[in-house]
C-alpha cells in the first residue's frame, strides 16, 4: 500500500470512529426529550389532582353558603306558615317550601358528590406524587449519565480531530483539499473501504477491472455511486 493510500486509510478509520460517536451524540436530544415528557406527564397527573381538589373545595364553600341561605329561607317560610289564614295561602307557602327544599337538595347532592370525589383524589394523590418523585429521580440519573457520556464523547472527538489534522497535514495540498471537500459533503465520510467487492459507503458494486486495480493498492479509486474515495483494507501484517 502506498503512503498516500495509507494516509487515506488512516483518515477512513478516524472518520468512521468520529461518525460513530457523533451518531451516539445525535440520539441524546431525543432521549432527553423522552425523559422530560415522562416527567411532565407524571407531574401533570399530580397537578390535575391538585387543581381538581382546589376547585372542588372552592365550589363546596360556595355550595355551603347557598345551602345555608336556603335553610334560612325555608325556616322563614315555615315560620310564616303559623300566620296563614286561608287554604290558598297554606298551599302557596307549602309550594315555596317544597321549591326551596328541592333546590337545597340539588346543592347538597352536588356537595356530597364533590366531597366523595375529593376523597378519591386525596387517596390516590400520594401514589401519584411518589410516581412523580421516582420519575424525576430516574430522569436525573439518566441525564447525569448522558452528560458524562457527552463529555467523554466530546473529548474523544477532539482527540480524533487532532489525529485527523495531523494525518491530513501529510497529504499533498490538492489531496487534502479533495478529502476535506468530500468529507463535508458526505456526512463526514470522504473515504470508504471496499467491502465484498462494493463501496462501503453506498454499497455500489465495483466492476472487476476496478477491483483488480484496487488489489494492486497503488492509487485511490472513486466510487461511481457516491463519489467517495475507495481504499481496499490493508492486508494482515500491514502490507
Amino acid at each position: 500500500m502506498t503512503e498516500e493510500l495509507r494516509h487515506h486509510w488512516d483518515l477512513h478509520e478516524i472518520d468512521e470512529q468520529a461518525v460513530a460517536r457523533e451518531q451516539v451524540l445525535a440520539k441524546q436530544p431525543e432521549a432527553r426529550r423522552e425523559l422530560a415528557a415522562k416527567v411532565a406527564a407524571a407531574r401533570a397527573v399530580v397537578q390535575a389532582i391538585d387543581q381538581r381538589l382546589t376547585e372542588s373545595m372552592k365550589r363546596r364553600r360556595v355550595l355551603d353558603r347557598e345551602i345555608a341561605a336556603y335553610d334560612v329561607q325555608q325556616k322563614r317560610y315555615e315560620q310564616q306558615l303559623l300566620s296563614v289564614t286561608t287554604q290558598h295561602q297554606l298551599e302557596a307557602m307549602q309550594h315555596e317550601i317544597a321549591a326551596v327544599r328541592a333546590k337545597r337538595d340539588v346543592l347538597e347532592n352536588e356537595a356530597l358528590e364533590r366531597l366523595e370525589a375529593e376523597e378519591r383524589d386525596a387517596t390516590v394523590r400520594p401514589a401519584k406524587a411518589h410516581e412523580l418523585e421516582r420519575s424525576e429521580a430516574a430522569a436525573q440519573a439518566v441525564i447525569a449519565r448522558l452528560d458524562d457520556e457527552a463529555a467523554s464523547i466530546q473529548a474523544e472527538l477532539a482527540a480524533l480531530q487532532a489525529r485527523r489534522a495531523e494525518t491530513t497535514a501529510k497529504l499533498a495540498p490538492a489531496a487534502r483539499t479533495r478529502y476535506e471537500k468530500l468529507r463535508s459533503g458526505r456526512a463526514g465520510r470522504a473515504v470508504a473501504a471496499i467491502e465484498n467487492g462494493a463501496c462501503g459507503g453506498c454499497h455500489r458494486g465495483l466492476p472487476p477491472a476496478s477491483l483488480q486495480e484496487a488489489r494492486r493498492r497503488e492509487k485511490l479509486l472513486v466510487c461511481d455511486g457516491c463519489g467517495r474515495l475507495l481504499v481496499l483494507p490493508p492486508e494482515p501484517g500491514g502490507a
